[in-house]
């Protein structure tokens, strides 16, 4: 049979190719699948994609919900997960055609952070994050908060936390300062004498727990007063997945022990206002050298901290110290040794770490101007790490490190201690001691941004109300 020309065959053939298109026009991306896991800083969501499609976010009251819409995107088949955190149910649906629908049930009326998109090698993935602790389905956590309570409350009860004792005179300052700006000039003389009230706080800051256990919330601080911003910083815990790091003589892995230290910083850096933590990783994980400070660029990080526990042959080796990237060679020939050690983590995913000369001309053009205030940063982080216990190094070392290279912010490398030593070994699993590291490192982060403030951030607002008041700017904002 033919229909003017064009046979039967033909002409279901184009039928079924038009068809194709349209779908492909339709359904131009596809949904991997959802993912949803708790750490020490909240929940987070994954949806992995194959490109990077259009999304709308709507958050819904009443149950509290938030809904992810995305056009022109299916999702493939599988189950979705069944929650966890602050997520009790995740269910998918298609509001109109062509339209692939995420909603994520919630158990509390928690804001979401703003959603971002991270590449990866296997694609995009949209990653949506609820502040909070997520220590209950956590079982590292879980690990961590029941050692803290066998090492007893002696520990617990160590020196009080620096940022609690300067948390209300941060606010007092903001909130002179915010109240002079809300007087207006009509209001400045009063025909009859009367007492001036208190200025109120612009916004509220909520103290910082003198000793707070990984099983309590630890809210991320609001940002305080219009316009600011908090400061970020990425937390990298090193090696992760299929690299373990170095492994102790009792056979702990040094994986474990620098994330279980890196969330009770990203903790700490929570508590404190005007900073926010950014974890390059939040659980047992394999990530590149590279993507690892690009992930904290992403997150327009301010500071960049990536923590190990180190090791050598000699066992008796001991304490803690700081390194930062240098592309002219290294500090001393441990430093050296170092990098190489570190540099060939990206070995057991198959990463090729060779460069041409144009891209290490370029690198060292992008780190010039960083190198400086990486190694003032390093040096006040180092000057808190004397505090814990004696260093292993008494300045600030330097060397090639991959982890550092691609960090366009103030960027170090802390080893923590020596997982090698066998003392130093059960005094890095000990969770009192991670709470002191975190402290250490944490004050030299505060040192560091409250002598050079970056503008429209919670530290330069202190440091203007400091000046207005005729004080010398100190402490823990």
């Amino acid at each position: 049979m033919r229909i003017r020309g064009i046979n039967l065959s033909q002409a279901v053939l184009a039928i079924a190719l038009i068809a194709a298109l349209c779908w492909n026009v339709v359904y131009g991306a596809e949904l991997r699948g959802v993912d949803v896991r708790t750490g020490a800083t909240g929940t987070r969501a994954e949806i992995r994609l194959d490109g990077r499609p259009a999304y709308t976010v709507i958050p819904l009251a009443n149950p509290a919900r938030l809904v992810v819409d995305f056009p022109g995107t299916r999702l493939r088949g599988g189950a979705l997960p069944a929650g966890g955190g602050v997520v009790s149910a995740v269910r998918s649906g298609q509001p109109v055609a062509g339209t692939t629908r995420i909603v994520f049930d919630l158990a509390s009326s928690v804001k979401a952070l703003p959603p971002r998109i991270e590449d990866g090698p296997d694609g995009a993935t949209l990653v949506i994050e609820w502040p909070g602790d997520g220590a209950a389905g956590d079982p590292i956590a879980r690990i961590a908060a029941g050692s803290a309570a066998a090492s007893g409350e002696a520990s617990a009860a160590s020196a009080p936390n620096p940022a609690a004792a300067s948390n209300d005179a941060t606010s007092r300052l903001i909130s002179s300062m915010a109240g002079a700006q809300a007087t207006p000039p009509s209001q400045a003389v009063a025909t009859t004498p009367v007492a001036a009230p208190a200025p109120a706080p612009a916004v509220a800051t909520p103290p910082v727990p003198r000793e707070v256990t990984p099983a309590q919330q630890v809210p991320m601080p609001a940002a305080v007063g219009p316009g600011m911003r908090p400061l970020v910083i990425a937390i990298d815990p090193g090696h992760g997945g299929r690299d373990p790091g170095a492994i102790g003589p009792a056979g702990n892995h040094e994986k474990h022990v620098v994330l279980a230290i890196a969330r009770e910083l990203a903790r700490q850096i929570n508590a404190t206002p005007g900073m926010r933590a950014h974890l390059v990783r939040d659980d047992d994980v394999f990530i590149e050298l590279p993507q690892r400070a690009l992930r904290a660029r992403r997150a327009k990080a301010d500071m960049f901290v990536s923590i190990h526990a180190d090791a050598a042959h000699n066992r008796a080796a001991y304490g803690s110290s700081v390194y930062t990237l240098s592309t002219r060679g290294a500090s001393s020939q441990q430093a050296r040794w170092l990098a190489d050690r570190e540099n060939s983590a990206d070995l057991v995913g198959g990463v090729s770490l060779s460069r041409d000369t144009l891209s290490n001309v370029l690198l060292e053009m992008a780190q010039s101007g960083h190198m400086r205030a990486s190694q003032d940063a390093a040096t006040h982080v180092l000057a808190g790490l004397r505090d814990v216990g004696k260093t292993h190094k008494s300045n600030v070392e330097y060397a090639n490190f991959s982890v550092l290279r691609n960090a366009d912010m103030p960027a170090m490398l802390v080893e923590t201690g020596f997982i090698s030593n066998p003392e130093e070994e059960r005094r890095l699993l000990d969770p009192a001691h991670q709470r002191r590291l975190a402290t250490a490192v944490l004050n030299g982060i505060n040192t560091y941004f409250t002598a050079q403030p970056p503008p429209g951030t919670l530290y330069a607002a202190r440091a203007a109300a400091a000046a207005a008041n005729g004080a010398v700017a100190g402490g823990s904002p």
